[in-house]
């Protein structure tokens, strides 16, 4: 008769850490195992994450998963414990400004912010406001055909 190769097909679950370094694994594979070597990390699907897979369940091959590092928890004045996120838009020279000095801490930059903004609503006056420059539109009389 005749010769019989067995191609073994591996299947492998990739997982993308948050430095762009992907991780492999054979599979099957649950969650915990991989939890299990990144102790307060979650593992997600899809990004923006929208739900933290569970520990329990079984990672399909052939899908890409994330590895992410746990959010950092900001204790607020009255003690209670949330999560806050800010979009920050700054020019070139600031970043390397607030870099030079070795970064700032979240409750100077909400200060830093609430005083440009009240210093750009003080800084104009009723008079400056009503200067404004808003668009002249003409007036088109009824009855005129413009057809």
């Amino acid at each position: 008769m005749g010769n019989c190769i067995v191609v073994e097909k591996k299947e492998v679950i990739k997982i993308m850490r948050i430095d762009g370094q992907i991780l492999q694994y054979q599979s099957p594979l649950k969650v915990q195992q991989v939890l299990n070597e990144f102790p307060g990390y979650a593992v997600s699907d899809s990004l923006p994450v929208i739900t933290y897979l569970d520990p329990a369940a079984s990672m399909r091959h052939g899908q890409l998963y994330y590895l992410l590092p746990p959010e950092k928890q900001i204790t607020e004045a009255d003690g209670a414990v949330g999560v806050v996120r800010i979009k920050l838009v700054i020019t070139k020279q600031q970043l390397k400004d607030m870099l030079s000095k070795g970064g700032i801490a979240a409750a100077d930059m909400l200060s830093i912010l609430r005083r440009e903004q009240s210093n750009k609503h003080g800084a104009s006056s009723d008079k400056e406001r009503s200067i404004e420059w808003r668009p002249t539109l003409q007036s088109i009389p009824e009855g005129s055909d413009f057809c």
